[in-house]
Order: structure tokens, then C-alpha cells, then sequence
């Protein structure tokens, strides 16, 4: 008996439910499209570091994304970690089509990749490698340089972005 075999297949509505209970990051990966120079993003909510030694870094992206073939396109892309407050950022990277930079403020990097303004830090990284992972690509990336501020971060949990409130166990 394999392991497919033995599986049920799970109710997207109802593992989306579950799911939802796990808070997750906020990050806008970023990149400038070789064939336009355009700046182009998306927002993750799966990213994480991977490997210490090398610095990797891994996130997942929807094969459906319009977005994701832009970015891959490039030499290199950051990763802007998103702050409380930044809920207007999340909205215009998680919007299809159009000019998704129109209200967001950026500055280029030395990799050629936007660095988004009020951001918490951020990672530029190179593609290592692109997995398969059912309906995403899971990316797995090297880091190449990366700056953090202080602040509170875009968390998502339960359907809602917000901030993250530190608390002390009794």
C-alpha cells in the first residue's frame, strides 16, 4: 500500500478554515522586469529562512500568478518585510493587473531591486531553485545582503492583517 493510496483527499474550504489559525508573515517580493524595467511584486505570506550556512531562504507562489514569471525573469529580487501600517502596500501587491507601484513608495538597490519605503528590512536574493509544491512553486533562494529596522510587523491571522502584540506568559 503506497501512501497516495491511503490519503483522502481534503475539502479546500475546510483546510482553508484550519489554516487560518496559523498567523503568517507579510513580505512583497520584488523585482525590476529585465524586458520593461518595470518594478513588479507580490505579496507572500510563507516566507521563512531555510539554511543558516548558506543563507537560504524559502516562500510559496501560486503557478497562477501573473506577477511570479516577472520576478523569476530577473537577475534578483527583494524581499521587503512589511510593517504594521503597511496594509495599503499589501493591498496594491495583492491586486491583478495594473500599476501595482502607483501609490508605493520605493527606492532601487544595488541589485536593482526595489526596496519598499517604511519596510522593516529587507533581503535581496538570488533564484536557487523552484519546486514543485501542488498548485505553488515552492522558491528557494540565496541571500545576498539585508538590512532590518526596529518596529512591528504585517501579520496574517485569521482573514485580517494586523500587528503582532508581544505578551508575557504568566
Amino acid at each position: 500500500m503506497t501512501l497516495n493510496s491511503t490519503l483522502q483527499a481534503i475539502d479546500a474550504t475546510h483546510f482553508r478554515q484550519v489554516m487560518r489559525y496559523l498567523p503568517s508573515s507579510v513580505v512583497a517580493i520584488c523585482a525590476e522586469d529585465p524586458e520593461d524595467g518595470a518594478p513588479c511584486g507580490l505579496i507572500a505570506g510563507t516566507f521563512q529562512s531555510l539554511s543558516l550556512e548558506p543563507a537560504l531562504v524559502t516562500f510559496s507562489v501560486a503557478r497562477s500568478s501573473t506577477s511570479w514569471p516577472k520576478i523569476s525573469r530577473a537577475d534578483y529580487f527583494s524581499v521587503n518585510i512589511l510593517a504594521d501600517g503597511q496594509q495599503s502596500v499589501c493591498k496594491s501587491l495583492s491586486s491583478k493587473g495594473g500599476d501595482k507601484f502607483l501609490t508605493i513608495h520605493w527606492q532601487d538597490s544595488a541589485y536593482q531591486t526595489p526596496h519598499i519605503q517604511g519596510s522593516l528590512g529587507w533581503i535581496d536574493c538570488a533564484i536557487g531553485h523552484e519546486l514543485d509544491g501542488g498548485d505553488h512553486l515552492i522558491v528557494i533562494a540565496h541571500v545576498l545582503e539585508m538590512c532590518a529596522g526596529e518596529g512591528d510587523p504585517l501579520v496574517f491571522h485569521g482573514g485580517k492583517l494586523g500587528s503582532f502584540r508581544e505578551s508575557v506568559a504568566a
